[in-house]
């Protein structure tokens, strides 16, 4: 019995071993394939407060400011006016209040971490994981207990992110010598001026409903986190609650309009729909992405040149996966818009939003995509975006066809 017992635990042991091995040398040739499955096996999940479930907020976290703050001293994201604002009164003050400590050790440790890809690393340096602290009168950091990141994800990541946990005392050295909490405080009212100006442009509450009426999808809890000094770029996660029953989103936006308490009805109806459509466009990717993945092996028979249809150079959108879900979303916005605005605006809407993304932000079939998506919701009488799917996908492949000329 004793003998059967140290083979039994002689053949686990070489199993073991054998495995380890094929990941240590897995890792070594594609570090990239172990990273990625490991955070799909320890992916955090979130502790969801009572404040938040069933709600849709708008805030501008504390901690987050402080990130954004340091980050923004950076030269890598003075550098790029999609990552900081320039175009501000607030970015003024930013500069005439903290200029002296772009120097600091704090802000010199997260320019190397960015460099190498700031839109990648600055998910960790300033968004989600922010969240997870509050700060004091005395410039302490403790953790609120907010997101659950295994230890294996911290370890896997530690060398290749900026993680709030391992600098701590940079971060309240940074906080205590620059007079952060006072300039937080002074511009408390600012802030919640912000937040009164998203709510009044964007109505988040019929956002939700048409996305749940169009979709499968549901989620618990909207936070829509957002600072002065963000630029253009925005995106989105979610995260299910510790006992996986509940889901909540994150859209980090820029700040809303400053001035529009005194906008004649029609020019305030287009102002709202420019910002409705930032986090709108960042929302339904809950919605979108989701829905792309069942039909991911049709996506792949479509667009099978991503490039055709991107123009952009490098980037986040290289793939046709992330080609077609950036499509999606912008044309679910319109089709959104549709439902939402007067009929005295929506062509002039429509239009604002075809062209931002066409020809600025180089998705270049898509005033040709959007007609095509507003042409099949209207056939179908505005179905559930699925209804759509199929029949968008077999336009895109015809389209596709080199030389072909498809109507």
């Amino acid at each position: 019995m004793i003998r059967k017992t140290l083979k039994f635990f002689g053949k686990l042991l070489l199993v073991t071993i054998i495995l380890l091995a094929v990941l240590v040398i897995t890792y070594l040739i594609k570090p990239e394939f172990i990273e990625n499955k490991a955070i799909d096996i320890f992916y955090p999940t979130v502790n969801i407060e009572n404040k938040y479930r069933d709600k849709i907020i708008v805030e501008n976290p504390e901690v987050y400011e402080l990130m954004q703050i340091a980050c923004s001293l950076t030269e890598t994201f003075q550098n790029d006016q999609n990552l900081t604002n320039h175009k501000t009164g607030y970015y003024t003050n930013f500069i005439n209040h903290f200029k002296s400590y772009k120097n600091h050790e704090l802000v010199l440790k997260l320019n190397e971490y960015l460099k190498p890809n700031p839109y990648g690393s600055s998910q960790s340096a300033i968004r989600l994981l922010s969240l997870n602290y509050e700060i004091n009168d005395s410039n302490k950091l403790k953790s609120n207990s907010f997101i659950n990141v295994n230890p294996i994800l911290i370890k896997l990541f530690k060398s290749k992110a900026f993680l709030i946990s391992e600098n701590i005392k940079l971060i309240e050295d940074f906080a205590n010598k620059s007079g952060f909490k006072n300039y937080y405080a002074k511009h408390k009212n600012y802030y919640a001026k912000l937040i009164s100006n998203y709510s009044k442009l964007c109505d988040f509450q019929n956002m939700k409903v048409w996305l749940e009426n169009k979709f499968s999808s549901k989620y618990q809890s909207y936070r829509i986190i957002f600072s002065p000094l963000t630029g253009g770029f925005h995106n989105t996660m979610k995260f299910k609650n510790n006992d996986k029953n509940l889901e909540q989103t994150f859209m980090f936006v820029n700040a809303p309009y400053e001035n529009i308490d005194n906008l004649p009805e029609k020019e305030f109806e287009i102002k709202s729909s420019k910002m409705a459509r930032v986090v709108f466009t960042e929302i339904d990717h809950n919605y979108v992405n989701p829905l792309t993945d069942k039909y991911n092996d049709e996506l792949k028979n479509a667009m099978i040149d991503y490039k055709f249809w991107n123009n952009q150079k490098g980037g986040m959108y290289q793939s046709s996966y992330n080609t077609f879900n950036e499509y999606m979303t912008w044309g679910v916005f319109n089709l959104y818009a549709l439902d939402t605005y007067s009929k005295e605006n929506i062509d002039t809407i429509i239009k604002i939003q075809t062209d931002f993304i066409n020809d600025k932000r180089k998705f270049n079939q898509f005033r040709d995509f959007n007609k095509e998506l507003i042409k099949q919701y209207n056939a179908k009488s505005k179905p559930k975006i699925e209804e759509i799917y199929k029949p968008i996908l077999e336009w895109i492949e015809q389209k596709s066809v080199p030389n072909n000329v498809y109507n």
